[in-house]
């Protein structure tokens, strides 16, 4: 009686923080998401300075700029099928600690070398921990709350892109050099570490039947039974290469062609990432009203290419400021729903970050061409420009991948998608 009496005050205790407490985690998760954008992007707006400093040449530019997209394809898989067995709250913080501890090598790095490295290691890091937050959406939310977090923490991730760039320049004045903001921003997370330790809780018993059947057969399986997870994690690819290309290399070709000064630059520069944001917390909510997923993936392909050609092209600061406001809308409308749709399928918790995994290791292996094309033809031609106008036909890919992957929104369920688990289990 004892037993069943403790059964109970725990499910109830599960269901109390499943409304309540669930929003301070990820919360906390969302404090993290804030600043490792910061600290992944402001590299763009730092470059000159920093390649003064180190002498670092336009292809080595490139090859920073493409680190953060070779990190992820490099460890996103992996640790979404191994550290996924894991306690999330623990790998959380471990990843948390050991990218504070790089970004602190950052700002000491003494040679381009040795920053590469720094810049690896973090995006690692940083990398290793997303699986964890899908598994405590899914421990703390329900499946119809889903689509309003992701669209959330895609937000705050949006938000820690537009400060990236438009704070880092005012800020480096402030620090005198962005060696200290590197010492700032690893000792921020540190912190961010010190605060998850008292903050975070895990919620097990949410998921128990899925935890169950996940742990009857490897996770790694759900990408053979959804074979349309492989399109959907490379369909957006192609946006993703024009994407990192404009955050590495726009600054510098802003400071040539529109005759503005860095701190000017930085301002207009955050166009794109408030298009970012504004796209990232409505995609869940909007997708949700209209009932359909594919149309945020087919419609910014389409858009994309004419955006970035008359962004590389204008001369206005005016026009190039509301043509990266709508780029970013659209550069950046399509992640949430891209995050959303693995739920949809009614997954178990570490099938849906398999998925998820998965997205983000293919998507940088395409996404890390960008820097080093642009990069690369710069060194060639001279011209940063021709650079630039050689990644806008890349966003196709979503047109592409849009166009094939099923429906999974509510005016198209699939309702057979339990049935079909019941029978892989029996």
């Amino acid at each position: 009686m004892a037993n069943m009496n403790g059964a109970s005050e725990q499910v109830k205790a599960g269901r109390f923080y499943s409304i309540n407490y669930g929003w301070y985690v990820m919360g906390s998760i969302w404090a993290i998401n804030l600043m490792i954008p910061f600290a992944i992007l402001s590299l763009g707006v730092m470059l000159p300075a920093m390649s003064e400093e180190l002498d670092i040449t336009p292809l080595q530019a490139g090859i920073l700029g493409a680190t953060g997209f070779l990190g992820s394809a490099l460890v996103a898989l992996p640790a979404s099928i191994w550290l996924s067995k894991y306690s999330p709250k623990k790998i959380t913080l471990l990843c948390v600690f050991l990218s504070g501890i790089t970004l602190l090598i950052h700002g000491w790095a003494p040679s381009f070398e040795i920053l590469l490295v720094a810049r690896f290691l973090f995006v690692i890091t940083a990398v290793s921990r997303v699986q964890a937050e899908v598994l405590l959406m899914q421990q703390w939310f329900a499946s119809k709350q889903i689509p309003l977090v992701i669209s959330i923490s895609i937000g705050v991730v949006s938000i820690g892109q537009m400060a990236a760039v438009g704070l880092t320049p005012h800020l480096m004045l402030l620090f005198s050099g962005w060696r200290n903001m590197y010492f700032g921003m690893g000792i921020l997370l540190l912190i961010c570490a010190l605060l998850w330790m008292f903050i975070a809780r895990e919620q097990v018993q949410a998921n128990i039947m899925k935890s169950d059947i996940s742990r009857m057969r490897s996770p790694i399986n759900v990408l053979r039974r959804y074979k349309f997870l492989w399109v959907l994690a490379i369909a957006p690819s192609g946006a993703a290469l024009a994407w990192g290309s404009v955050m590495t290399f726009w600054p510098t070709h802003a400071l040539d062609s529109l005759g503005l000064s860095l701190t000017e630059v930085g301002m207009v520069m955050t166009m794109f990432p408030a298009g970012g944001i504004a796209a990232s917390f409505l995609a869940g909510p909007l997708s949700d009203l209209i009932g359909r997923r594919k149309p945020f993936l087919w419609v910014p392909g389409i858009l994309l290419p004419p955006l970035y050609i008359a962004l590389f092209i204008t001369k206005l600061p005016i026009l190039a400021g509301i043509l990266l406001l709508v780029a970013g809308w659209n550069a950046m409308i399509w992640v949430p729903i891209m995050r959303t749709i693995p739920f949809d399928l009614r997954l178990a918790p570490r099938e849906t970050a398999v998925a998820t995994g998965l997205s983000m290791t293919l998507i940088p292996i395409v996404g890390a061409m960008g820097p080093l094309l642009v990069g690369a033809i710069q060194q060639i031609t001279g011209s940063l420009q021709i650079g630039l106008l050689s990644i806008v036909v890349f966003p196709l890919t979503l047109l592409v991948g849009g166009l094939l992957i099923p429906e999974t929104g509510s005016r198209r369920v699939i309702r057979d998608f339990a049935t079909r688990e019941e029978k892989l289990v029996t």
